[in-house]
């Protein structure tokens, strides 16, 4: 299947501000035990998860809006998410789906993702999955192994859907201190061996489940975001191949300027809140709804109500007073004085401020441009970073991540 991408909701601005993007925590139950989680008290109560009638009383009270933003607990746990995507997609025209996914249950995902191609033809799905540092690393961090598996379905992601438009391939890492020192190095095999659009890096947020895990600092994380700015060039520039000039040139402006732009607000909000230098529209154009049905206007804020008290209506929930006091408390984020580093809120807030978004995106390009330096991402550095960190090339070559090893005739006739 060969497909072009369909326009994105980030490419829409808008000053009028409306309901865009609804977070729904799809359910409270979860295959690994993450050291960073923020969500784990939260899923610690056990607690029912909405049913599948709450959830379409949601989407047909809902209207119209861009983006679905799923999360848990892990997606992939909900048997009948692929139909609840579905019925967003029918009654609400969504045009973004984002998906992400410990990527624990590849086989799984991979029918899922075939599914909703075709029964959600018009909107982009990215999935991300989450991939946390090299081999070990990543499974101490996500408390099951599942590095080789998280790998395994990355690749058949793209095996599938390669040259699918519709489908955005990311890998998401929150750095802790399991993995800050492999980090750059990360970045980098990350780079030459995933075919993937984007490789955010996250520092943890919230509070989480174990004690300790934050060790960044506002100084630390702007080093390493310096460190892997000119990574953003090499994906835009994947990410504009086959596009015209103009196209290739506005998908490297807006690609590198938002990173930019997210990293510099993430960093400047990791030790003490600090202006954005634009709105907050958390209440106004965003809807968090918990897996047992309590709703938040933000991840990070505490929950104002619960969906069953208002009949699942999503319209008396956004214009009822719960949700008005909590708009006015965050006044935009200047009165709450909430700033966040949360990446989601950041780009849903930037898009109803195009005004500021623009100076932010040129000043972002500017500085990235000043930290361009030659990259060596070529087979003898990830072999030797693969040595490093004692990576199982065995099983990357089973994955298909690497040729297989040659055969002894082979590698003999290769001597000659």
């Amino acid at each position: 299947m060969k497909t072009k991408r369909s326009g994105s909701s980030f490419n829409s601005l808008n000053s009028k501000r409306k309901l865009e993007s609804i977070f729904l925590f799809t359910t409270g139950k979860c295959n690994a035990k993450c050291a960073m989680c923020f969500y784990a008290n939260d899923m610690e109560k056990k607690a029912q998860d909405l049913s599948f009638e709450d959830i379409k009383k949601l989407s047909e009270t809902a209207g119209s809006f861009k983006r679905l933003w799923l999360s848990g607990g892990e997606p992939t746990l909900r048997e009948d998410l692929p139909e609840i995507i579905e019925m967003f997609y029918r009654n609400n025209h969504i045009t973004d789906i984002n998906f992400p996914s410990n990527g624990i249950k590849t086989d799984l995902l991979i029918g899922w993702l075939k599914r909703l191609r075709q029964s959600c033809p018009d909107s982009n799905i990215s999935i991300s999955i989450s991939l946390d540092g090299f081999g070990e690393t990543h499974d101490v961090q996500r408390g099951v192994p599942s590095f080789y598996r998280a790998a395994e379905t990355l690749k058949k992601i793209d095996d599938n859907f390669r040259d699918d438009g519709h489908v955005i391939k990311n890998i998401a890492t929150v750095i802790t201190k399991y993995n800050v020192q492999e980090i750059i190095d990360f970045v980098t095999w990350v780079y030459g061996r995933f075919n993937v659009s984007t490789h955010t890096i996250e520092a943890a947020r919230g509070l989480t489940r174990e004690e300790g895990v934050k060790v960044l600092t506002e100084k630390s994380l702007r080093e390493i975001q310096d460190t892997i700015a000119p990574f953003y060039l090499l994906y835009a520039r994947r990410i504009g191949e086959g596009m015209n000039a103009i196209g290739r040139g506005l998908t490297k402006f807006f690609y590198v300027g938002l990173m930019r732009a997210m990293y510099n607000i993430r960093a400047a909000n990791l030790e003490k809140p600090s202006c954005w230098n634009m709105d907050c529209t958390a209440g106004e154009t965003t809807l968090v709804i918990d897996y047992d049905g309590r709703f938040r206007s933000c991840e990070l804020r505490e929950p104002i109500g619960n969906v069953k008290d208002y009949g699942c209506d999503v319209q008396k929930i956004l214009h009822g007073e719960a949700m008005k006091k909590e708009i006015e408390a965050i006044g935009y984020g200047y009165k709450a004085n909430c700033w966040c580093t949360h990446g989601c809120w950041i780009m849903s807030s930037i898009t109803f401020n195009p005004g500021k978004m623009l100076s932010m995106l040129i000043k972002s390009n500017r500085e990235t441009k000043r930290l361009v330096r030659p990259l060596r991402v070529n087979e003898t550095v990830l072999r030797e970073l693969e040595d490093k960190y004692r990576i199982d090339r065995d099983k990357l070559a089973e994955i298909g991540l690497i040729p297989p090893p040659a055969a002894p005739e082979e590698a003999r006739a290769g001597v000659a």
